[in-house]
């Protein structure tokens, strides 16, 4: 077992490393990144995790045509670069006749992404876009639910999360801030009533309770992977509508940075220099130290997901997974991070040991087991429930 991590660096590409590093089967995992240091550190907590050197650390730029060779014989690929370059990541992977996962596309790059179908299909290759905790975990629980229903017509995905780590400061991020600042400027898909319909980021929003030590959060709508996938994964289900919302402590406070503009790529001059405030903005929280938990830190935070979903079972039926994610502190990433790793790392397992059959572009909801899937990941510390509501 072979496998590749682009981004590995990275804080949630990190978990995907430590995670595999581990297991008896893997023959060799390579930790790629632009950054080479951050990688060469990663490998050797890596190594110090498997009790052997078969971690190693590589440097690469994925937009380069030869990137491929800089990673060498490998059987898969997890993609945890930012994911405007999951298709510059899917074309390494068709290069290195390799199986490949990443973490989402946030609705437009999956559909792109999706069309590489016959690609993969044709190398006898597998490529799961979304493979995370929300997208991934939650096409999971929505596969599993959808499958004791004799229809579905209503799937809601929920999210929220609670930190409780001491000594942290007043601002910091743990996920993406291209992303975030992504999520609160472009328009944010709903599917309803059976047709994709657009609303501006946060215009919606709805109190949901989630299990302690989340609570009952307000959640808003905003951009995301699933609605790209879920109305042709649970067609025949009969599904109509689908939609996605997220909050927590903070949400909302962080709005703030893109509406005074540093959610804006486009460069603008100042005293002579061209500046893109997005750039300035992620370079100053980098070199503040403001990406991820500062080091003195002990990570204690929880994210939950819920997915629920109506429809009919012999009668009207509601049924809901809960999943509450915990932080990883021996790894120094938080809820957020692990979340997502995880199930990445554990599709690489599925994958390799032939539990899916699945070739081409297929999302999780269609390409995995869920019932073995979440048998899997649940010995990781996810507490799961699922219940039925109606």
């Amino acid at each position: 077992m072979r496998i590749s991590v682009l981004g590995g660096a990275g804080l949630v590409g990190q978990c995907a490393v430590y995670d595999l590093a581990a297991d008896r089967d893997l023959e060799s995992l390579t930790v790629a990144d632009i950054d080479l240091r951050r990688a060469r550190r990663v490998a050797r907590k890596a190594n110090d995790i498997a009790g052997e050197e078969k971690v190693r650390a590589v440097s690469i730029d994925i937009t380069q045509s030869n990137a491929h060779e800089r990673i060498g014989k490998t059987d898969l690929i997890i993609n945890a670069v930012q994911y405007y370059f999951n298709e510059h990541a899917m074309r390494i992977a068709l290069r290195a006749g390799a199986h490949y996962v990443d973490f989402g596309g946030l609705y437009w790059i999956t559909k792109r992404q999706l069309k590489h179908s016959s690609s993969f299909r044709r190398r006898g290759l597998l490529a799961i876009p979304g493979m995370g905790a929300e997208p991934g975990m939650s096409g999971i629980f929505a596969a599993e639910i959808a499958s004791g229903m004799d229809t579905v017509e209503t799937i809601r995905i929920r999210d929220a999360w609670r930190d409780f780590t001491k000594n942290i400061p007043p601002f910091f991020v743990t996920w993406s801030i291209e992303t975030l600042m992504d999520e609160y400027t472009m328009p944010a898909e709903v599917y309803e009533n059976g047709r994709i319909k657009q609303y501006r980021p946060l215009s919606l929003s709805e109190n949901y309770s989630f299990p302690s030590p989340v609570g009952d959060t307000v959640v808003y709508v905003t951009r995301h992977s699933e609605i790209a996938t879920f109305p042709a994964s649970f067609r025949d289900k009969g599904i109509k509508n689908v939609s996605w919302m997220e909050g927590g402590p903070g949400f909302v406070e962080q709005k703030v940075l893109a509406d005074a503009g540093f959610a804006e790529s486009k460069q603008m001059k100042i005293s002579g220099c061209n500046i893109s405030p997005r750039k300035f903005l992620t370079a100053l929280l980098r070199q503040r130290g403001l990406l991820g938990y500062p080091p003195d830190c002990r990570p204690n935070s929880f994210e939950c997901l819920a997915v629920d979903a109506a429809g009919r079972e012999a009668g009207n039926v509601r049924k809901r997974w809960t999943c509450v994610f915990p932080s990883k502190p021996e790894w120094g990433v938080g809820a957020a991070e692990y979340s997502v790793g995880i199930p990445g790392a554990t599709a690489a397992r599925f994958i390799l040991r032939g539990e899916t059959d699945a070739r081409g572009v297929v999302p999780p909801e269609l390409a995995l087991q869920p019932e073995s899937f979440i048998k899997e990941v649940k010995r990781k510390g996810f507490k799961m429930k699922k219940e039925q509501l109606s």
